[in-house]
């Protein structure tokens, strides 16, 4: 049976909606660091995709949900973000700004080739109870796993905002965001907040990772559309607060459910790239920067 135009424009706004969601929360973790240690990562994606393998493995080996993965896949990819950023991009903060794109860059090929060393290039899948489930409104299909996910992200990301605004140490990031050396003077530890803001960036890259794990195709390139996704929902969003990104992220999503309608599926992601080509010759600073 053929479906209204009703039916298609609300399938591709929930399904841009619960995308959007779950690009939000690794946005999120981009933005964090950009904003707060001032360095453009690259290597976000491979967090995710650390994050991914590890949900694999402990579903394989041990037969954990992907889902119950998620606290493990944070704890985990925040202690790798924060020795990352005490060995390697605390020696390079006040290096050219071309030295740290490549040092990044560096970090990625490092984690992606260990990746394809060690586990190959196959694409592993998860398959549970849930990932194929689906609840029907009014013909309207919802991913049941989507779901799932959308109302974590959410969850995670109000939680974030409470630390950033209830706790002093994310009274500190935000302090070190909006202005470094004010924030200094007034005693702030930089290293030691650098390297939670950058462990916690890295962690929600996980969250994102581990969420993906349970409906996703999981090898070791996995992270490069992810990472891409978050760039632009930042750009979109602007720096500055969590919200920002958040909303640039579901703009993504809904931007490729239209562009899937426009031309194909395969083809989404150019109508988000003209949107964003269209944004930064406008607004470079973002839709909800000052």
């Amino acid at each position: 049976m053929a479906l209204s135009t009703e039916t298609i424009i609300a399938q591709v706004i929930v399904d841009g909606i619960l995308n959007g969601c779950l690009y939000a929360i690794i946005a999120i973790g981009l933005a964090m660091i950009w904003g707060v240690v001032e360095i453009i990562n690259f290597a976000h994606g491979e967090f995710l995709m650390i994050a991914a393998f590890l949900s694999y493995l402990l579903y394989i080996y041990l037969g954990l949900d992907p889902i119950l993965s998620i606290p493990l896949a944070f704890i985990t990819t925040f202690a790798l973000g924060y020795l990352v950023q005490k060995t390697i991009i605390n020696r390079i903060l006040n290096a050219p700004f071309l030295s740290q794109i490549f040092a990044t860059f560096a970090l990625v090929l490092i984690i992606r080739n260990g990746f394809f060393v060690s586990f190959g290039p196959d694409i592993r899948v998860i398959t549970t109870w849930y990932s194929e489930a689906v609840i029907d409104i009014y013909g309207v299909r919802i991913s049941l796993v989507k779901l799932l996910i959308a109302l974590m992200a959410v969850a995670f990301t109000l939680i974030l905002q409470l630390f950033l605004t209830k706790t002093y140490l994310g009274t500190a990031i935000r302090a070190i965001a909006q202005d470094r050396v004010a924030a200094q003077l007034m005693g702030v530890d930089i290293e030691k907040v650098y390297a939670i803001a950058f462990g916690l960036g890295a962690g929600l890259a996980g969250i994102g990772g581990a969420m993906l794990a349970s409906f996703y195709y999981i090898f070791p390139e996995m992270g490069i559309p992810f990472t891409l996704i978050a760039f632009i929902s930042v750009v979109l969003g602007g720096f500055g607060n969590i919200l920002g990104p958040a909303i640039g992220a579901v703009i993504v999503g809904l931007t490729q459910g239209l562009g899937a309608i426009i031309l194909t599926p395969s083809m989404k992601d150019i109508v988000v790239y003209l949107v964003f080509l269209a944004l930064l010759l406008v607004k470079p600073t973002g839709i909800f920067s000052r």
